[in-house]
């Protein structure tokens, strides 16, 4: 790969990676590093704090305490194959943990290592699992900082834990596209800051539109849509539209903000939910809940498949019960 800059191509691997360490707010790296992870830090930044260990289990339990004090990711620099295999026994242990940590380390340089070169690792990505959450080996140098913030932030979403990145040794010098942060909700129930910034920014929306998947009709959760449908016009004047695919099952509804008629004039009757101990018509089978999709006369699938796909009409039941 030629080290020719383009015009899309602004900045070198470590610089995108650095500024992604800077957005995070993580500017402290403990590490024990090797002759592959040394162009990683070729003009190190002033910003950041190098914190060198003796060995690697010192080096990821430093990373781990920090992480849980500070709350956020630990960042950790160990050498290719064999300084990751030093440091499993502390990252076993943040992994139990649940300490998020971010793990880089060297690979030898892409051109050599289909002849097998000596510290290189060999499936690599396999190594340090099952105790991370996510292991990356990039297929390309330009995609190397997509990885870095991929591991950042699913290292950070609950259950917190270690992830893991390998780097080629010759990667961190070839150019690539500046990648901006982006935010991610570090919480499994609504993170209160994001949905603040999602309401103004429906609030900000003249006639927002909502797009909503087929949970919502098996939760039967559409006076929630409309409530919110309604609380996004600004005025309460908002009544929805409903598109036309309204089932329990196949692809999403459409609710788009109106300024025409009262809601109970607007909105389609709710089906009514099934009886579970009602039969089905034309059959000696109970219906078992089935949704609006079933149709008269027609047995569910597991009966159909049972017939060989053959319709099981009242006529077929009333001969098999007389035989």
């Amino acid at each position: 790969m030629s080290g020719h800059r383009s015009s899309k191509q602004q900045t070198t691997v470590r610089e995108a990676v650095f500024d992604l360490f800077r957005a995070f707010g993580t500017t402290t790296i403990f590490g024990n590093p090797g002759s592959t992870e040394l162009p990683m830090f070729r003009d190190f930044p002033e910003d950041f704090r190098y914190v060198l260990a003796l060995q690697e289990v010192v080096a990821v339990g430093m990373a781990d305490g920090y992480a849980q004090a500070t709350r956020n990711a630990g960042l950790i620099n160990l050498h290719s194959a064999t300084g990751l295999g030093h440091s499993l026994g502390a990252v076993f242990t943040a992994y139990k943990n649940q300490a998020p940590l971010v793990i880089i380390a060297g690979q030898q340089a892409r051109s050599i290592l289909p002849f097998e070169p000596f510290l290189f690792a060999e499936r690599a990505t396999e190594f340090p699992r099952p105790y991370v959450k996510w292991s990356c080996e990039p297929a390309r140098a330009e995609d190397v900082p997509a990885a870095i913030a991929r591991a950042y932030y699913t290292a950070m979403q609950p259950p917190r834990g270690p992830t893991f990145v390998w780097v080629p040794v010759d990667d961190w010098d070839r150019f690539c596209d500046p990648i901006e942060p982006r935010k991610v909700a570090t919480m499994l129930r609504g993170d209160p800051e994001l949905l603040a910034e999602m309401a103004q920014a429906l609030a900000a929306c003249a006639r927002p539109a909502f797009v909503v998947g087929a949970a919502v009709a098996r939760d039967d959760s559409w006076d929630e849509v409309v409530a919110l449908a309604e609380t996004a016009s600004g005025d309460g004047l908002g009544r929805p539209e409903f598109g036309p695919q309204q089932l329990s099952r196949g692809p999403p509804a459409v609710c788009r903000l109106s300024r025409r008629g009262p809601r109970e004039d607007r909105r389609q009757p709710r089906r009514p939910r099934p009886d579970p101990g009602a039969r089905c018509p034309g059959l000696h089978l109970p219906c078992r809940g089935l949704g609006p999709a079933y149709s008269g006369g027609l047995a569910p699938v597991s009966a159909r498949r049972r017939s060989g796909g053959r319709r099981l009409g009242a006529g077929r039941h009333r001969r098999r019960d007389q035989s």
